[in-house]
């Protein structure tokens, strides 16, 4: 009988995972987002949908990691943390016929989670985001220029919120100075104030 704090082993949508049991639904309903490839019907008292915080071995010890799957009651079997064998107390050994079946199912799965990676990758920001309009121009465009490309080297992403503020703050902190269009025009606010 597995339980909450019990270390697993199941067959997921991910493969074989390892990992301690976080939460067992004992209602019915959807774990995960209802509608998605990851989303689990839970149907207690059979077969509940379980939440399982999955472990990876290192150096001969298993550590947890941040991520959480979900994983079926009937797909997992309660593990031995320190010599990795199944307990075999209140379960039979998972037939050939079942682990065949849950080996078909994963089939195809890398593919698809590699195609999913490649469109997932870094969009080039600098083509969708349009310099803003107005405000204020760097009076030394050469000092710019140079801590433009030195932002883009730091950051992965430019243009962003932080490398932004980044610029602005070493552009200043290296002397530069910004000038507002209103001061590169001939009719400047101030002017008739000061006539």
């Amino acid at each position: 009988m597995i339980k909450e704090g019990d270390f697993v082993m199941g067959m997921t949508s991910e493969g074989v995972m390892h990992g301690v049991v976080e939460h067992i639904m004992v209602e019915s309903g959807t774990l995960g987002t209802p509608g998605s490839e990851y989303a689990l019907e839970s149907m207690p008292p059979e077969n509940p949908a379980m939440s399982v915080r999955i472990y990876e071995e290192e150096d001969g010890k298993w550590k947890p990691t941040a991520y959480s799957i979900g994983m079926m009651y009937k797909d997992a079997k309660i593990a031995d943390i320190n010599n990795h064998s199944m307990e075999q107390e209140n379960s039979e050994e998972m037939d050939s016929e079942v682990a065949m079946a849950m080996y078909d199912s994963s089939i195809g799965k890398s593919q698809e989670m590699e195609d999913e990676m490649e469109k997932a990758k870094k969009p080039n920001y600098g083509e969708m985001i349009q310099p803003r309009r107005g405000g204020s121009t760097p009076s030394n465009p050469r000092l710019y220029a140079r801590v433009v490309q030195a932002a883009k080297d730091k950051f992965d992403v430019y243009p962003s919120a932080v490398a932004n503020s980044w610029v602005v703050q070493e552009y200043k902190r290296r002397g530069g100075t910004y000038k507002s269009e209103k001061e590169l025009g001939s009719d400047n606010f101030w002017n008739g104030f000061l006539k």
